[in-house]
């Protein structure tokens, strides 16, 4: 599963406070609503996950970013996209919605 995570900047480093992932899912379930294009890797500015600092709402943080490690990949029939961090153009309160919608969308069709 990959995972979501929501961060902010703290000096010269993105941080993600409360040093937990916002969501884990499968790569192909993030990358049409993230719109994470093989473009938006993040070779050199990775997040550090934060457990010191409190968890924050989504609307109090800056980005999302997610983490992809090849057993990402299993079973996936695209390519292009490689293990590390991407990026995505939402905030995370976009994210949040555009996460639990499409979530909510596949509840009620399998119902």
């Amino acid at each position: 599963m990959a995972r979501v995570w929501f961060v902010r900047r703290r000096g010269g480093q993105w941080v993600a406070p409360g040093g937990k992932p916002a969501f884990e899912l499968a790569l192909a379930d993030l990358i049409f609503p993230l719109d994470l294009g093989t473009h938006r890797g993040v070779m050199d500015d990775p997040p550090v996950p934060a457990p010191e600092l409190p968890p924050e709402p989504p609307e109090a943080l800056q980005r999302v970013m997610v983490e992809v490690e090849p057993k990402d990949f299993d079973g996936l029939e695209f390519s292009g996209y490689a293990p590390g961090f991407y990026d995505s153009p939402y905030s995370p309160a976009a994210a949040v919605r555009r996460l639990t919608a499409r979530r909510a969308v596949g509840v009620r069709a399998s119902a």
